[in-house]
């Protein structure tokens, strides 16, 4: 038998994961493929996982924790994991996003990556030039993990305004568009959760609103200054310059008072819905 690949690359959370997988399975005496009959998943892919070549499902850690029998390690390592696949320049975003106690965006182009289905994000993970199915299912990990801040025990008030153009672009095809809008609506029952949408017919004389020129999001936390994350063609750019955060929010509050009220932008997101059902 060959010698076991230590995991590749400097030191990361994927590397602490792929070692302790590594040690729990020798620990307790098991091959890889020992391993991957019990877990029903290919020795292929445990292979990948313990060299930190691959970022393991939650699924993956919650079997290989019950069948090598170790009290929830590997689950509680798992989203260090997540985090670990952000794109470093995001990173700092969300570390204020967990602290933040309010979110106000604007999304003039897409659903916010906080409310988008697996469907939706994949298929906008997927467009990116070059992108390989393993980093897009690590985007795509890192992206449904950054979404359970919502259902915490203490989740951000978070009120969106969407353009209605976001309803209507084709992301995914009619199935992935009559799911994500059916979550949006899920989602917008929520007590802490508003969502309002910018119908077509807003705007001033020629159809020019403020924000046509990207998204962005505001978040605010209790005893700080506002942070702002103002989308761009690459990552995006993070700032809590108060002359920067007073324009972005002056923005946000035109868009908002210009946008239909919460209850007639579900009406508007539920016929939209029907449409693409109709497809």
């Amino acid at each position: 038998m060959p010698p076991a690949r230590e995991p590749e690359g400097e030191a990361s959370p994927l590397a602490f994961f792929a070692t302790e997988l590594r040690r729990l399975r020798e620990q307790a005496g098991w091959s890889q493929g020992r391993l991957g009959q019990e877990i029903s998943y290919s020795n292929g892919l445990i292979s990948m996982v313990e060299t930190a070549r691959r970022i393991p499902s939650l699924d993956f850690a919650e079997r290989c924790d019950q069948a090598l029998d170790t009290d929830g390690t590997l689950v509680r390592i798992w989203p260090m994991l997540a985090y670990g696949a952000l794109p470093s320049r995001f990173r700092p975003w969300v570390d204020i996003e967990r602290q933040a106690h309010t979110l106000r965006g604007w999304d003039p182009l897409l659903i916010p990556g906080l409310l988008q289905t697996p469907g939706y994000a994949r298929t906008i993970l997927q467009a990116d030039p070059g992108v390989t199915d393993e980093r897009v299912e690590e985007l795509l990990t890192a992206r449904l993990e950054r979404q359970k801040m919502l259902a915490g025990a203490a989740p951000p008030l978070l009120w969106t305004v969407l353009d209605e153009g976001v309803l209507r672009r084709s992301i995914g095809g009619p199935e992935v568009m009559r799911d994500q809008l059916a979550a949006l609506l899920a989602v917008s029952e929520r007590r802490q959760v508003s969502v309002q949408v910018l119908s077509r017919e807003a705007g001033t004389t020629g159809g020019a609103i403020a924000g046509l020129e990207g998204g962005f999001l505001i978040a605010g936390i209790e005893g700080s200054l506002d942070s702002v994350f103002v989308e761009s063609a690459a990552v995006g750019h993070v700032t809590d310059h108060p002359r920067d955060v007073a324009v972005i929010c002056k923005r946000y509050e035109s868009i908002r008072s210009a946008a239909l009220p919460a209850r007639a932008s579900a009406d508007l997101i539920a016929k939209v819905m029907t449409e693409w059902q109709q497809i």
